[in-house]
């Protein structure tokens, strides 16, 4: 979504493409959870922060990745002080603070959408921590008047969603390979950083060299948070989270996990949503996942120990829920 095109990086070197203006009517009455005033920070307050002395000046603007909810994500190289044999390219998304305003003022507190703040935040964590390999990384963030720019590690092999999609289902082995890297880098957000996800997914997994990274952290949250809003996307949100009840967010986490792993198994979603009005859904809360192995012919094809860690991490009740700590414990990860 577009409400703004955003300043050009380097405009004397490249134009960075964009949707034509349109005017933003934000109400502060009318914006919930956050007044603009506060989304649309000042850049005296970003260096009170000391969030970084970069620009936009420091960007060339090489080719754009895709689009964000309140911007673009582009590809560039980041020109620093000190000249270099050759440049670091990164990704930078950059979000329109103002646009965010106006789509949370219009949806209300009914929706909960991707917040760039926090997205902020998570950057900073990351940033101050020293990362994870398979978390992608964040280098540094500004501000340039109602443009939030986030400067962070250049994935140059797409998502798990399109690698899927081009390559098919994965072989057991694999799955276990790329499984235990995403639980890796989860771990660290849970244990290390104290945030949980909620909208892990194959396209918010990203690759590079062999090693995948999650990413998009807007709907986020601290791990010990008790939530109710329903986020994510549909083929992976727990059922706790469908049902709008109050659920923990790292369990509800594990639940995805669990999806993307029978996903990239068998190349198609396990149910179309959680909802005890779904009828696919009742039929797995009462037969298990294990049965829907053996109707779909995979029974034979995996291993009763994966399929059986597969069973414990999409357990409807999240108390019966495996944690994430005993699914790298377990001998199916350790192996893979």
């Amino acid at each position: 979504m577009h409400c703004l095109n955003w300043p050009a990086l380097l405009p004397a070197v490249a134009t960075v493409p964009g949707p034509p203006k349109t005017r933003v009517t934000s109400s502060i009455a009318s914006f919930v959870a956050r007044p603009v005033s506060q989304l649309i920070a000042t850049q005296e307050a970003n260096d009170a922060r000391q969030t970084c002395s970069m620009s936009t000046s420091h960007l060339q603007f090489r080719r754009k990745l895709g689009d964000a909810l309140y911007g673009e994500v582009m590809e560039c190289e980041l020109h620093a002080r000190v000249p270099v044999d050759e440049p670091l390219v990164v990704a930078v998304k950059c979000m329109s603070l103002s646009c965010a305003a106006d789509v949370r003022s219009r949806f209300g507190p009914a929706r909960v959408l991707d917040d760039p703040l926090q997205e902020r935040r998570v950057a900073e964590l990351l940033a101050l921590s020293g990362g994870h390999r398979n978390v992608a990384a964040a280098y540094f963030h500004f501000q340039k008047g109602q443009w939030l720019y986030l400067v962070g590690e250049l994935c140059t092999d797409g998502d798990l969603h399109t690698r899927l999609a081009a390559d098919g289902p994965m072989d057991e082995r694999n799955s276990m390979r790329i499984m235990t890297q995403i639980c890796c880098g989860l771990d660290f957000l849970h244990r290390e950083l104290g945030i949980a996800h909620r909208d892990l997914s194959l396209e918010n997994v990203l690759l590079r060299d062999g090693e995948c990274k999650i990413s998009d952290f807007g709907l986020s949250v601290d791990a010990g948070a008790r939530c109710s809003a329903r986020v994510g996307k549909a083929y992976y949100m727990a059922p706790e989270v469908v049902a709008g009840r109050t659920y923990d967010p790292v369990k509800a986490d594990v639940w995805s996990l669990g999806i993307m792993w029978f996903i990239l198994l068998t190349g198609s979603p396990l149910i179309s949503i959680a909802s005890e009005h779904n009828k696919a859904f009742m039929e797995l809360a009462q037969c298990g996942v294990g049965a829907v192995f053996e109707a779909w012919g995979f029974s034979n094809k995996l291993s009763a120990e994966v399929m059986e860690l597969i069973a414990k991490m999409l357990s409807v009740d999240p108390a019966d829920r495996i944690s994430l700590h005993e699914v790298l414990e377990h001998p199916c990860l350790k192996s893979g």
